[in-house]
C-alpha cells in the first residue's frame, strides 16, 4: 500500500517537524503540502495520512476516510442501556477486546468502569485510534478518563493471547470484520481497506478459552453461522443486523 505523510493546509514549523517524524517512524515519504488539494496529492502518491493540529486523517484512494471518532461510544452511553455491557455482567472486569477497529466497543466498555486493553492487527488503525483516545476531548471528563484508560496493543490477537497467562482476563470479546456490508455503517467505511478481514478460527478460540476466566463474547452478523460452528449460544437480537454469541467458561 502506499502512502505518504502530509499537514493540512495551515500548518506551522512544529506541525512540519511533527509530520516529518511521523513519516519517518512508518518509513513512507513526507510531501510538502503547500497548496495542493488531497485528490491532487493522491494522483501522485497514492492514499494520504493528513496531520492536522488535533487529529489524524488517513485520505484513501477512492474517497474513504480514516480517523478517531467516538460519536456511536458517546450515544451508547447517553443511552443509558447498552446490549453487550449486560452480556458482560456487573463489573469492574478485566477485558481484553481482541479487535479494537475504532474502539467503540473498547469505550462503552471502559466508561463502565472495566479494565480494557484492546488489541488491533493494523499499525496504522492502532496508531491514529490510540492518539485519538489519548488525546481527542469529548467534553465529557467521564468519557475522556474512560478513553485515557483503554491499553492498546498493536498486535494480532492470536500473538498477544499466546503470550497471556491463562485465565488472565475475565472476558475476551470478538468483533470480526462481518461476512456481509451493513449498509447503515458508514462510520466504519474507513477500516474496510485496512482492517484485518480474518475470522474468528478454532486456533484463535482455543487461545481465547485458555486466557478467559469468565466468557467470551462474539459478534456477528445475524446471518452468519460462525456462532452454531463455533458452539457459541446466540443470542437473537429481533430487528437488529447483528447478534452477540456468548462461550461461557462456567
Amino acid at each position: 500500500m502506499k502512502w505518504i505523510v502530509t499537514t493540512s493546509l495551515g500548518m506551522n514549523e512544529e506541525l512540519v517537524a511533527r509530520a516529518k517524524a511521523l513519516a519517518q517512524s512508518f518509513g513512507v515519504p513526507y510531501v510538502e503540502r503547500r497548496k495542493d488539494a488531497v485528490k491532487k496529492l493522491q494522483e501522485r502518491y497514492g492514499h494520504v495520512l493528513v496531520l492536522y493540529q488535533d487529529k489524524l486523517v488517513f485520505e484513501q484512494v477512492g474517497g474513504e476516510r480514516l480517523f478517531f471518532h467516538p460519536d456511536t461510544a458517546l450515544l451508547r452511553i447517553k443511552s443509558g442501556r447498552d446490549p453487550l455491557l449486560e452480556i458482560i455482567g456487573e463489573g469492574p472486569k478485566t477485558i481484553c477486546d481482541c479487535t479494537m477497529g475504532l474502539a467503540s466497543d473498547s469505550i462503552v466498555m471502559a466508561s463502565a468502569g472495566h479494565q480494557v486493553t484492546a488489541v488491533e492487527s493494523s499499525r496504522l488503525i492502532a496508531f491514529i485510534v490510540s492518539r485519538g483516545l489519548q488525546e481527542l476531548d469529548t467534553g465529557n471528563e467521564a468519557v475522556n478518563s474512560a478513553m485515557r484508560s483503554i491499553k492498546v496493543v498493536e498486535m494480532d490477537s492470536l500473538s498477544f493471547l499466546r503470550q497471556q497467562p491463562s485465565q488472565s482476563f475475565n472476558v475476551l470479546y470478538f468483533d470480526p470484520m462481518f461476512s456481509e456490508t451493513i449498509r447503515e455503517s458508514q462510520n466504519l467505511s474507513g477500516l474496510a481497506g485496512l482492517a484485518n478481514p480474518s475470522r474468528l478460527t478454532e486456533e484463535l478460540l482455543e487461545e481465547a478459552k485458555r486466557v478467559a476466566r469468565e466468557k467470551i463474547i462474539l459478534k456477528a452478523h445475524f446471518r452468519d453461522r460462525i456462532f452454531e460452528d463455533l458452539g457459541f449460544t446466540r443470542l437473537v437480537r429481533p430487528n437488529q443486523k447483528f447478534h452477540y454469541g456468548i462461550l461461557s467458561k462456567n
